[in-house]
């Protein structure tokens, strides 16, 4: 199951790092994920791109959202499932190949629950360390959750990539609690 996952979590992170649009100091700024009505705060100007990508044995059109800023990665990327489609197993794949590309060594669960909107059951956050491709420390925060979007689900992940040797939190959970509907 991680094999359908991987590769293309693995391209969509690597994208993401390589995401370079931004101020070096936090500059909070609401932004629209483009195509849907989910809203929430970055930390700078984010850059945008389309990915296809197959998750859950699905072929999807995966936006990303992403920037640099204060020695951290902010990220939301988002796809649109059908209706059928096994959101809880989709979900939870996608927090399994996110702890795999970052070789996570301490993982924190936490339970959430997303706040001004109307998500479906089955919500994951966690705290992760563990090491990038280079081999340098990395400590991140992540978000999963799906909720529905006309006769569709759409499924989101929100995370911030954090240099470890960093000794403050950048503000992880204003990113994740700042998510909203209409």
């Amino acid at each position: 199951m991680l094999k359908k996952y991987s590769k293309n979590a693995a391209a969509v992170f690597l994208s993401v790092l390589g995401l370079s649009a931004c101020q070096p100091s936090l500059n909070w700024r609401t932004v629209q994920m483009p195509g849907t009505t989910l809203s929430f705060e970055l930390p700078c100007k984010p850059d945008k791109t389309t990915k296809s990508v197959t998750m859950a044995g699905q072929n999807l059109e995966l936006s990303v959202m992403g920037c640099e800023a204060g020695d951290a990665v902010w990220a939301v990327m988002s796809a649109k499932l059908s209706a059928d489609a096994d959101r809880t197993e989709l979900l939870k794949g996608w927090r399994e190949a996110t702890l795999q590309n970052m070789r996570a060594n301490k993982i924190e669960d936490a339970t959430w629950t997303p706040g001004r909107m109307n998500a479906l059951p089955g919500a994951l956050r966690f705290k992760a360390k563990g090491t990038t491709a280079k081999g340098e420390p990395v400590l991140a925060h992540a978000v999963w959750f799906a909720h529905l979007e006309g006769d569709s689900v759409r499924a989101v992940h929100a995370v911030v990539y954090q240099n470890q040797g960093l000794k403050q939190d950048l503000g992880a959970d204003q990113l994740i609690e700042s998510m909203k509907l209409p």
